[in-house]
């Protein structure tokens, strides 16, 4: 039956255009929301960024080291991504500030080494 089902969503969405994925706001400072901007850059959507960031942390069980308290502190922006219902529910389970400086914080190391490895390519990475 559940077979059943998932064909008749898949042909769902194919006649309505409809997404697997809801669009979700989120306040976070404006320090973090310049990080997941540039995270963005490098891997080609603001969304997937947060979505590798935070399965990366669930697999890994929240080690991302210590979060800087000057990244905690801030005025907050709201910034929205469009995400899959289960990154969602995963930034739900905890904290949700801290969930997101956390990718910040480790989306900030591929950032520095893309950068350094930018001067060996000519122009921009490319996906």
């Amino acid at each position: 039956m559940k077979s059943e089902t998932r064909r008749l969503n898949r042909r769902l969405r194919k006649i309505t255009g409809a997404s697997k994925n809801l669009r979700k706001s989120y306040k976070v400072t404006a320090e973090v929301a310049e990080m997941l901007d540039e995270a963005g850059i490098v891997h080609g959507q603001k969304s997937r960024a947060v979505q590798i960031a935070v399965e990366i942390l669930w697999r890994t069980q929240g080690s991302a080291g210590n979060i800087p308290e000057e990244i905690l502190n801030g005025p907050l922006v709201s910034k929205a991504f469009k995400l899959p219902l289960r990154t969602i529910s995963l930034i739900n389970d905890r904290t949700l500030g801290n969930v997101l400086a956390a990718c910040a914080v480790l989306l900030a190391a591929d950032v520095k080494e893309t950068k350094e490895w930018e001067r060996y390519w000519k122009g921009k990475p490319r996906r």
